[in-house]
């Protein structure tokens, strides 16, 4: 069998609450518990939810462990996630999860999940409209950079979190937003988005956030700021080829001429278009 996994921890409270609302949209028509993990069919939609035990970021290789271990083969991994962040902010999120020159938090340096572009864009747009619906005006939606574990991911994938407190993390109506937008992310017939790497900008990355949502591009890695010292031009040819990336787009205003040069340089041996962040936005045509 294939299917898309959602995958879930148990020592996860954000994580359990998507969960619960997932299995409140879609029966589970089949359980089976092996090894420690939990895989629940559901009924409906073309997906199943796993849960584990241990963090998420640490869950390298869990694609062929629930080949293995379930003969299921995912066609891709949703993690289903809590985001932290010490100001607290009350954010819905998503990205690729990997690591440049460190690896602090699960994965390993120099390693990158494959990520799962398309189905983040889809996402993304779903999202900001369900957190219309479900009166969650006090949230805010962003993109994320790549960061933490598992980076040992061979199967489409990414994260899709609720912060950044325990209140967040256990709120239903967050909850329920984040899991429609999955369940309409992840059975969208929309697949002819034009797919980027990013480089530079913040944490939460609001170029790439505004072009999103705003534009036919979709993001796949990000690299921030804070990574231009450990980023070199084989680990970024690596993920513009793993993310199948068609252009780079570059945040002008925060990338040194150093990395703009690197940048440059690897677009042109590997034949993808860079662009600024402004020229992306005139250039490619509005959603919608």
């Amino acid at each position: 069998m294939e299917c898309t996994i959602v995958l879930c921890s148990r020592a996860d409270p954000a994580s359990m609450n998507i969960k619960n609302r997932l299995l409140e949209m879609f029966r589970c028509r089949d359980e089976r518990v092996e090894d420690g993990l939990t895989l629940m069919e559901l009924e409906g939609i073309d997906a199943c939810v796993v849960e584990i035990e241990q963090r998420l970021i640490y869950a390298d290789g869990i694609d062929k462990k629930i080949r293995d271990v379930f003969n299921v083969s995912p066609v891709e991994i949703v993690f289903a996630s809590r985001h932290t962040s010490k100001d607290g902010r009350k954010l819905l999120s998503c990205h690729v999860s990997g690591n440049v020159a460190t690896a602090d938090y699960g994965g390993k340096p120099y390693s990158l999940a494959k990520p799962s572009p398309v189905t983040m864009k889809n996402y993304a747009l779903t999202l900001v409209e369900k957190m219309k619906e479900h009166g969650l005006e006090d949230y805010t939606f962003s993109l994320e950079v790549t960061h933490h574990g598992p980076s040992e991911i061979d199967v489409p994938s990414a994260f899709y979190e609720i912060g950044s407190t325990e209140t967040e993390w256990k709120d239903e109506r967050a909850a329920r937003a984040v899991a429609e937008s999955i369940a309409e992310a992840i059975t969208c017939e929309k697949r002819d988005w034009v797919v980027a790497v990013g480089i530079g900008g913040t944490h939460y990355a609001p170029r790439q956030t505004e072009l999103e949502l705003s534009t036919e591009i979709a993001f796949a890695h990000n690299f921030a700021k804070y990574t231009f010292d450990g980023l070199n031009s084989s680990f970024l040819k690596k993920a513009i080829e793993l993310s199948e990336a068609e252009i780079v787009v570059i945040d002008e205003k925060s990338t040194v001429s150093k990395v703009k040069k690197m940048v440059a340089e690897v677009c042109d041996e590997i034949g993808v278009e860079m662009f600024k962040a402004k020229q992306a936005k005139k250039h490619f045509a509005p959603v919608g």
